[in-house]
């Protein structure tokens, strides 16, 4: 390929791999649902990308190494705080039993299907008993299952990679070289791991605690050192680089001893990058032809994986841990395959040829079940944990944080409304007197409390449904805090500042020119009527719920009151406020 042929494949591959995960999230499904086919189409149809013509001997390590940051990226956002008796135990059996029963069901299911000699069909079932965080978490992100069902499936889903692609190298060395042994191969890939990623999380935390690393790189610290444990595992042992990199950020996510900053931010942006260039790169190598000869073969497969193995496994790994059986079926109805058996898949091929060894099932069948199982969960997944009445309610919530008398007046109307509202006074005495009393939660404690993620309890379980924040403060200092604890979550545009605290909207919006402007902005998101609003309220106004009963029937809002907010019917807010008549279950919030 020519130098120009390369920019436009390197060009493809990343924008393709970013730009589809974000369709894919706005229409609210997982990514790889469309990054597959689109390497299909760029690769084997239009021929404009040809990974092995770009990257040659290094496109295997280039994989490598990006599953291992995805597999560190996994690591780091387990909590061991989640990982409760019945919790562990699931994952335990999961990740044993679970895969022993995966792997015999499988490999029979697959000799029976493809009639393919024993140590091959042992080969293919052992790619296919993993599961993966990449597919697995934006499937649960969508289905919203209640704890400690999400906690089960994400810690089985990084652990359990590992475990799968390791099955694969031992049994694909005894196919290369009969006279290895493959459970004692596993033992030492297991042990090496660990210790590596062990060795790199204390050298990161070492260094952090050293004071030596400045704050703009703590994060590429923390990646540099995940990135020598991938290398040094696999350079000793195949795959101990994955096993280091869940070891590392497992340590790192979960330690006290150095703070661990911008990491996780980090790692986010990073991920859709990795994921998306090696899914359409990965794609891009499938035989098509081949694609359409196994398509009937792969389906039974997972038919059988779907209706039969999974479900079996989930039973087995939650009997008797105190899991209800709605839990127990979504647990067994839970199994998409992800990148690591795209990526194992696609290696243990080329290994296959260069010794002689003719499988050109492995790929086609692989893909074919990363496809079918990702959509069949994913579509599956919000449905069944609707109707087992396992799902978490919506981000719907709103949160008033502030300071101010009329605050409760604001949180009162919002509860009439129909919101899920939660009232933060921190530290406010006049509100924990009377908290007792609201209809709705009321957090009074300090603010640093509400923004510890480690802590586990109604109000940090309400803060992650938050879906609008309302800022009532003449503080400065109060606002910066308030922002800081929900930035990640929420971003600036869902954040209502009310409040004579103009400074961050002069400098955002009006250097930026113009009132105009200030309609779609979290900080002026009423313009100058702001300022209105305020003296109203300075001058003893309060809040008001008025529903279409009250409402003047050609819209507006009766004469003396100014518009705040408008509540749709699912709860939420819809800001600026829209005073057109209003819907039946729709409420204005005003001000009189």
């Amino acid at each position: 390929m020519s130098g120009d042929q390369i920019l436009l494949s390197l060009g493809l591959i990343i924008g393709l791999g970013i730009s589809l995960q974000w369709l894919a999230r706005t229409i609210k499904i997982p990514g790889i649902i469309l990054l597959l086919p689109a390497g299909m189409i760029v690769g084997p149809v239009l021929g404009l990308v040809k990974p092995f013509e770009i990257f040659g001997d290094s496109l295997f390590p280039i994989i490598t190494l990006g599953v291992g940051i995805l597999l560190l990226k996994g690591g780091f956002e387990l909590r061991i705080r989640d990982l409760k008796p019945n919790v562990s135990k699931a994952v335990w059996r999961l990740v044993t039993l679970g895969v022993l029963i995966t792997l015999t069901l499988g490999t029979l299911t697959i000799l029976l299907i493809l009639k393919v000699p024993f140590i091959l069909a042992l080969l293919l079932a052992s790619i296919l008993v993993v599961s993966g965080p990449t597919v697995v978490g934006p499937i649960l992100q969508y289905a919203r299952p209640k704890e400690p069902v999400g906690s089960v499936l994400m810690w089985e889903g990084i652990i359990i990679d590992p475990i799968g692609a390791s099955l694969g190298v031992a049994v694909l060395s005894y196919i290369i070289s009969p006279n290895s042994f493959p459970i004692l191969d596993i033992l030492f890939t297991i042990i090496t791991g660990i210790v590596i990623g062990l060795i790199a999380a204390g050298l990161y935390i070492a260094s952090e605690r050293s004071r030596r690393i400045p704050p703009n790189l703590s994060a590429l610290v923390a990646f540099m050192f995940g990135i020598i444990a991938i290398v040094s595992g696999e350079l000793i042992l195949q795959e101990a680089g994955l096993f280091a990199a869940v070891t590392m950020g497992l340590v790192v996510g979960n330690q006290r001893l150095a703070p661990a900053k911008g990491i996780e931010e980090f790692t986010e942006t990073i991920e859709p990058l990795i994921l998306g260039i090696i899914f359409v790169m990965l794609a891009a190598l499938v035989d098509l032809n081949a694609m359409g000869t196994y398509f009937f073969s792969a389906l039974l497969l997972v038919g059988v994986y779907v209706l039969i193995v999974r479900p079996l496994v989930g039973m087995v790994a939650t009997r008797g841990l105190g899991f209800n059986w709605e839990q127990r079926i979504f647990i067994g109805a839970m199994a998409p395959r992800g990148i690591v058996a795209a990526a194992t898949a696609s290696l243990f091929s080329i290994s296959l040829l260069k010794v002689g060894v003719n499988f050109p099932h492995l790929m086609p069948m692989v893909f074919l079940v990363i496809i079918f199982t990702v959509a069949i969960y994913g579509i599956m997944a919000p449905i069944l944990s609707r109707k087992l009445k396992i799902s978490q309610p919506g981000r719907n919530a709103v949160a008033v944080i502030g300071d101010q008398p009329w605050i409760i007046s604001l949180t009162n109307s919002l509860h009439k409304a129909g919101c899920s509202v939660m009232l933060v006074a921190p530290d406010e005495e006049d509100v924990e007197k009377i908290k007792s009393t609201l209809p709705y939660l009321t957090y009074t404690g300090p603010m640093a409390h509400l923004a510890d993620e480690d802590r586990i309890d109604e109000f940090h379980e309400f803060k992650n449904r938050v879906e609008w924040l309302i800022i009532v403060t003449e503080n400065p200092d109060r606002v910066k805090i308030v922002q800081d604890t929900f930035l990640r979550q929420l971003g600036y545009l869902s954040m209502i500042v009310l409040g004579r605290y103009r400074q961050k909207q002069d400098e955002i919006i009006f250097a930026k020119g113009g009132s105009d402007m200030l309609i779609n902005t979290p900080f002026g998101l009423f313009g100058r009527n702001q300022d209105e609003i305020l003296d109203f309220l300075d001058e003893g106004a309060v809040f008001e719920a008025i529903n279409p009963s009250t409402q003047p029937a050609e819209g507006g809002v009766p004469q003396g009151m100014k518009p705040f907010l408008r509540v749709l019917s699912n709860g939420t807010l819809a800001v600026p406020a829209d005073t057109s008549p209003l819907k039946e279950d729709e409420w204005l919030i005003v001000v009189r």
